[in-house]
């Protein structure tokens, strides 16, 4: 695999984070949307809902997190080709951009808030499913 191949795979991972990224949001609007067109129904039902739709937050994020982990390693190995002389235009674009070829890529120290905030998605989406009041009172 030559060093262009390596990018164009690399930029294919980026295309689907892209794609994760947007299809995470749109559950986070189909959830609600479900949560308030479900409202009326038998509890039974919602709790149901509610379960199928937090099972799709969890492997959605999963999805997410394994494509972005993917990312990493290859970034990775394309740093080493880079040290040892086999990918020269990424060791030329990573000195420019402040790296050290070589390096390995790791993900930021304040990665687990994404846990946290798939927690609450989760969380907040049982609440809407079975515990939400919709209708105002007066």
């Amino acid at each position: 695999m030559t060093e262009a191949d390596f990018i164009h795979v690399i930029t294919q991972n980026r295309q689907v984070y892209g794609l994760y990224s947007v299809g995470y949001g749109l559950l986070s609007l189909t959830a609600l949307l479900a949560a308030y067109l479900l409202r009326n129904t038998p509890l039974w039902f919602r709790s149901l809902a509610a379960g199928i739709t937090v099972f799709q937050i969890f492997v959605t994020y999963t999805g997410f997190m394994a494509v972005n982990a993917g990312f990493l390693t290859m970034m990775t190995e394309l740093s080493k080709a880079a040290a040892s002389g086999g990918a020269p235009m990424i060791n030329d674009v990573m000195i420019a951009g402040g790296g050290t070829p070589g390096e390995p890529f790791e993900a930021p120290p304040w990665g687990f808030l994404g846990i946290i905030a798939m927690i609450i998605h989760a969380a907040g989406t049982v609440y809407l499913f079975t515990l939400a009041k919709w209708e105002k009172e007066d």
